[in-house]
């Protein structure tokens, strides 16, 4: 019995919580879905805040109801990997170059300080190649609340209410395996130093249950390519016709290649691409 009390100690002291930060739906499965279902396997408390709605992202239905279905398939998504709770700030998608800066910042604030996060998943705004420009300024809005959250001239009011100050001790840093420059230390503007990837080998399966489930975006996504196809005088055989299956499958196929690009040059088969800024990196190298 003692033995057993001791290491569901150890477990309890080595859970930590994870605060992940999205614009979109597909960006945190498709990025982190792996990393985020392994550590919440390994008894983290993972927690979402999406930015917006991705009221555009469907095929022949109106934003409101694109809104309202993919919020109930974001949340099964999250589910499936292991995440015990999701917030929505509903945004508007596509919008957010119209929003204040400060106010998504603060938002995402708020959640820092009231969850007190041991480490914090974000969009890289830094990565280049991402035409969803509101991946970009949620990852500004997000890394700049990371970094006022210990600062207690920022936001006195939640101090009031028992928001005290907080510092997140890891910082990852999430992108699709797009940018050329996506393995560089410290080639950004910010200060992410350590390239780090990830093996999801054995979380692949939940990644891509999660993927599948956000069945308006997926649609939406077949539909499109569908039809580049149709204009273009091409075929993709998968696609001609577009169904359960076949839509089931092309999301198969992309998780599969994002993994598989995102391994390459290391010892896994599949795998996620990071920055990482944690204790040990608080210096960059070039000043040390």
């Amino acid at each position: 019995m003692r033995a057993i009390l001791l290491l569901l100690l150890a477990v309890a002291v080595q859970a930590r919580t994870v605060l992940v930060v999205t614009a979109d739906a597909p960006d945190f499965v498709l990025a982190a879905g792996g990393a985020i279902a392994a550590m919440a396997a390994a008894g983290d408390r993972v927690v979402l805040v999406r930015v917006t709605n991705d009221d555009k992202d469907s095929w022949n239905l109106s934003p409101e109801e694109t809104a309202s279905r993919v919020k109930g398939e974001v949340e099964r998504a999250a589910k499936l990997l292991g995440i015990a709770q999701v917030h929505s700030l509903g945004y508007r998608a596509g919008e957010l170059g119209g929003v204040s800066p400060t106010e998504i910042r603060d938002r995402i604030l708020f959640y820092v300080r009231l969850l007190k996060p041991d480490a914090m998943l974000i969009p890289n705004p830094y990565a280049e190649y991402v035409e969803v420009l509101d991946r970009h300024y949620t990852g500004m809005a997000a890394e700049e609340a990371r970094r006022i959250a210990a600062l207690a001239n920022h936001q006195p009011p939640f101090a009031e209410a028992g928001l005290s100050t907080h510092v997140v001790k890891e910082l990852f840093y999430y992108a699709q395996p797009f940018d050329p420059r996506r393995r560089e230390a410290e080639s950004t503007a910010t200060f992410a130093p350590q390239p780090k990837v990830v093996d999801i080998g054995s979380t692949f399966d939940r990644k891509l249950l999660a993927a599948q489930a956000l069945q308006t975006i997926n649609y939406s996504m077949a539909m499109r390519i569908r039809k580049r196809l149709d204009d273009t005088a091409r075929r993709l055989p998968l696609l001609d016709v577009v169904n359960e299956d076949s839509v089931r499958k092309l999301v198969e196929i992309n998780v599969r290649k994002l993994g598989e690009i995102a391994a390459r040059e290391s010892a896994y088969k599949l795998a996620e691409e990071f920055f990482y800024s944690g204790p040990d990196f608080q210096v960059p190298a070039k000043l040390r």
